[in-house]
């Protein structure tokens, strides 16, 4: 590690603009992630045979897509600009690298959902019946709130996940933290940077997840006391 020390000052820029490419990226990933898995996982709750049943296949095909291969398809499938208000606007590569990692975690954030929303005691939703709540409302104002507890841990712990899947961008050229690490030793000469190097993005890592990690237990053994 002693010998990568020198080059960290002329790394750093660089190494911290793709870090922060990683973190945005993980941040986009999460946020569709959470917004169609919790539309998937609702519908598994639905009374509705035909819309619980399309839901939960779904919810399984996504969670067994492979990541690296949902990325791969999405890169190719989605254009390089689109159209919009009579103007042209470039799709970048690391935007559709944050759709194909959301995809897959859409299967999991559905089963957060769907898990969190069946935890509720029916005697909740028996007494939204009696305040004479629809089924969408009894989700929206009595279950959901209550639900929403048991779902932020494992809600943290996906995103974690997918904070450390962002890597994968970097084998269709994104310019994330491992490219540019591997684009700044292609101009040094000397093998023996390669694992000091790889420590360092391990480390940068480990240094951003681990302390969400903890806080993700932390914070679900706290709410563990209210149940």
């Amino acid at each position: 590690m002693n010998d990568i020390l020198p080059l960290l000052p002329l790394w750093a820029p660089d190494l911290a603009r793709g870090f922060s490419l990683n973190i945005l990226m993980s941040v986009v990933a999460t946020l569709l992630a959470t917004l169609l898995g919790a539309l998937l996982g609702t519908m598994q709750c639905s009374s509705l045979r035909a819309p619980a049943l399309a839901a939960s296949w779904l919810t399984q095909l996504l969670r067994a897509s492979p990541p690296l291969v949902v990325v791969f398809y999405i890169m190719y499938l989605l254009p390089f600009e689109v159209s919009w208000l009579g103007g042209y606007y470039l799709l970048p590569d690391w935007l559709k690298a944050s759709v194909g990692l959301a995809l897959p975690a859409c299967g999991y954030m559905s089963e957060i959902v769907r898990g969190a929303i069946r935890a509720i005691p029916l005697t909740q939703w028996e007494a939204a019946a009696a305040l004479a709540l629809d089924s969408r409302q009894s989700l929206r104002r009595v279950i959901v709130p209550q639900a929403l507890r048991s779902m932020l841990p494992p809600w943290m712990n996906l995103y974690c996940m997918l904070t450390m899947g962002t890597s994968l961008a970097s084998l269709l050229g994104v310019e994330e933290l491992m490219l540019t690490l591997e684009i700044r030793l292609s101009g040094e000469t000397r093998p023996d940077l390669l694992l000091p190097a790889y420590g360092l993005t391990f480390g940068l890592f480990f240094l951003y997840i681990y302390p969400l990690s903890l806080w993700s237990r932390r914070l679900e053994a706290r709410l563990g006391h209210y149940r």
